[in-house]
């Protein structure tokens, strides 16, 4: 029986664990894409342009630490392009 124990305890493997920077990195990229999609929601109903623009740079940061962000990206172009449309309307109403 104590040879199946040794066999167990031998057969486990330790995963690798990130180092505190890499760990970190991930982290703050994951709070730029949190941050990016929450902007950009907000952006579709108030100042559009503003936060879209903000929306995009935050997505593109996540994305620079390794966090896919394609939703706030999209979101970000949304706001602009829909800021974009509101003010020729209201433009052309003058």
């Amino acid at each position: 029986m104590s040879e199946s124990n040794d066999l167990r305890t031998g057969m486990t493997q330790e995963l690798p664990t990130e180092s505190g920077a890499a760990a970190f990195h991930l982290q703050q990229g994951q709070k730029y894409r949190r941050n990016s999609i929450i902007i950009g929601v907000i952006g579709l109903f108030l100042f559009g342009i503003a936060m879209g623009v903000m929306a995009f740079f935050m997505a593109r940061r996540a994305e620079a630490a390794g966090v896919k962000a394609s939703a706030g990206k999209v979101l970000g172009l949304l706001d602009i392009i829909g800021g974009i449309i509101v003010i020729t309307i209201f433009a052309s109403n003058r």
